[in-house]
């Protein structure tokens, strides 16, 4: 089973407790530079008309409490809006069928998993924004090397 992602911050340390993978010095300072790339510039959502809707009151509310988040670390930009109100419906259906007194279990499963799904493909799990930040280094290191980035290896 392959070791799960981390990010640098996580080797730094697990480094220090001589534990983990060994990294060299140079891999270490490639990921860095590959979580400096993630950063974006200053960017201000656009709400999704349908989450405006009465309907979507909660789901409202959890792209508010999430945007507030996502913006501090820059996670998010304008492309991923649609991607994030999705989140935010599902996780809402699933928070609502949550708390009945009778839930049901099939719904429960099924709104689980599609927010799981969401928060994967935003990067909102420790170990998504890790990968993004792998990709990133492993691109880097691909245009130091002189390599296409694209180009898939069989």
């Amino acid at each position: 089973m392959p070791t799960p992602a981390q990010s640098s911050k996580v080797i730094d340390f697990n480094r220090k407790q001589k534990i983990g993978k060994h990294r060299t010095l140079a891999e270490i300072e490639q990921r860095k530079a590959a979580e400096e790339k993630l950063t974006r510039k200053n960017v201000k959502l656009k709400v999704p008309a349908f989450l405006k809707e009465k309907s979507c009151a909660a789901a409202y509310k959890i792209w508010k409490e999430l945007v507030k988040e996502g913006l501090e670390i820059e996670l998010f930009d304008n492309v991923d809006a649609r991607v994030l109100a999705n989140f935010c419906r599902y996780q809402a259906l699933f928070e609502e069928e949550a708390v009945k007194f009778y839930p049901d279990k099939k719904k429960l499963d099924a709104f689980g998993k599609q927010a799981l799904s969401y928060a994967e493909k935003l990067g909102l799990t420790p170990t998504a924004r890790a990968r993004l930040v792998i990709k990133r280094a492993g691109a880097a290191a691909n245009e130091d090397a002189g390599l296409d980035s694209d180009v898939m290896m069989a």
